[in-house]
């Protein structure tokens, strides 16, 4: 298991706190604590902490990552769209209400590799086809809905290697690092659109059933 230690769990008059320590694959070691807060009407905390290691250079994203099934396979966000954004790539959006199918958010390249990113994001519904699923919200949150996980699309070169869907793959974050490609043979990210690592991170949002 990714944690250490067994988790810690307070119980209060309004809610349950449940806490874990999770240790990460990471040389030197790293950890992160991960803290839901179940309120009693069903809404969730979620607040993820994070001291940073200096040694471990540039974060790619500060964030959490979940499941659902794929039954799950419609999106609506109240974010910058319609198209893909992050945190260097937005000048062409727009605030606004959109709406799509989970696998519309594959981006079409070649090979396969990281998309459909939100940038800005108030709220994302993720539903069935009843209306039923999960809505998340925070303070602008970066957020993705995708059929196949990080390391799915990685680790194929084309898209029919891609697998069968079987999930709808959720990510919350409090910003991906920016993708760069100021030129096409390797330009860095500006410094501006990097996570900061000499300080501590923290990041919050909410989740409940709809």
């Amino acid at each position: 298991d990714a944690w250490k230690s067994e988790p810690e769990v307070i119980v209060n008059e309004d809610c349950v706190i449940v806490s874990y320590q999770y240790y990460l694959p990471t040389i030197p070691e790293s950890s992160c604590i991960l803290r839901y807060t179940v309120k009693m009407d069903g809404s969730i905390k979620v607040r993820l902490e994070y001291n940073p290691v200096p040694e471990l250079g540039d974060m790619p994203e500060f964030g959490v990552i979940m499941k659902l099934d794929a039954d799950y396979k419609y999106l609506e966000w109240f974010g910058m769209g319609p198209e893909e954004t992050y945190a260097d790539k937005q000048k062409g959006a727009r605030l606004g209400v959109y709406k799509n199918q989970i696998k519309d958010n594959i981006a079409n390249y070649l090979v396969p590799q990281e998309c459909g990113n939100k940038v800005g994001v108030r709220y994302a519904k993720v539903m069935n086809h009843k209306g039923r699923g999960m809505i998340f919200y925070g303070n602008e949150i970066n957020f993705s809905a995708l059929p196949f996980t990080p390391h799915e699309i990685e680790n194929a070169t084309h898209p029919y290697e891609l697998p069968p869907i079987h999930y709808t793959v959720i990510r919350a974050s409090l910003m991906q690092m920016g993708i760069a490609g100021d030129d096409s043979w390797g330009a860095k990210t500006h410094d501006e659109f990097l996570l900061p690592i000499d300080s501590p991170l923290s990041f919050e949002f909410m989740m409940r059933g709809i």
